[in-house]
């Protein structure tokens, strides 16, 4: 078990490594495919390894940072609010479910597609404002600063849609699978990896801690020493024995 010093140092390390990649993001190919970012990587990893609640407040901080410190256009708190959720399913997953790990990242990249993705990022891009309305940014709109050629041309006039919300839902449909795929497996080679330094580190999984706590290799399962159980589990022929 990490001390609470230890939990702290984790997530400043964390905010820093989530504020990095959050800069890092960029241009791909071309418009229709929006921006390569491995932010939904840092979600992922952030509620596995620090849990729920302490990786949701990672992935808030690690996203606001950058819009305070560094805009470069819009900005919704509903965005920082969609990471945080995120890293929240993955936590939940992660600490509260005994699946193989591949289980618990298809259902954390499922879940975290339709509740984050598809309504908290695309209500927050829609409605994005900018934190800093300066110069030339303060007459602009999300769709002049970024360029979404997909959501405004091919699903606005070739589809007919006129709604920015559902053009900006469409939009991400057929953008972000791709990037979140890649994120998915970059996840699941990391954390592999790291497993064995989580494990030396106090880090443990959810069916890890169940076990640790639920029940005991000995052949002594459920030997009661000096009026307490030995073991919380108590299935062995020694079940009721009391020694002094």
């Amino acid at each position: 078990m990490r001390s609470r010093t230890q939990k702290i140092a984790d997530m400043a390390i964390f905010i820093a490594l989530g504020v990095v990649l959050n800069l890092c993001s960029f241009q791909s190919f071309g418009t229709y495919l929006g921006k390569i970012s491995l932010v939904y990587l840092f979600c992922y990893l952030s509620g596995f390894i620090l849990g729920p609640w302490r990786g949701f407040a990672v992935a808030f901080i690690a996203d606001l940072i950058p819009a305070v410190f560094f805009p470069v256009g819009p900005y919704s708190v509903m965005i920082s609010v969609s990471n945080a959720v995120m890293a929240l399913i993955a936590g939940c997953y992660g600490r509260y479910t005994d699946w193989k790990i591949i289980v618990k990242l298809v259902a954390t990249v499922l879940t975290s597609f339709v509740v984050c993705t598809l309504t908290l990022t695309v209500i927050g891009e829609v409605n994005s404002v900018l934190i800093i309305p300066v110069g030339e940014y303060e007459s602009m709109s999300i769709y002049s600063l970024y360029p979404y050629t997909l959501a405004k041309v091919i699903i606005g006039q070739g589809w007919g849609v006129k709604e920015p919300y559902f053009q900006m839902l469409l939009a991400k449909m057929i953008q972000q699978p791709l990037w979140i795929v890649l994120n998915s497996i970059v996840t699941y080679v990391i954390y592999v990896r790291l497993q064995p330094i989580l494990k030396r580190g106090g880090y443990a999984a959810a069916e890890e801690q169940k076990n640790a706590a639920g029940n005991c290799p000995s052949r002594y399962d459920g030997v009661v020493i000096a009026g307490m159980p030995a073991c919380g589990n108590a299935h062995s022929k020694y079940d009721g024995v009391v020694m002094h």
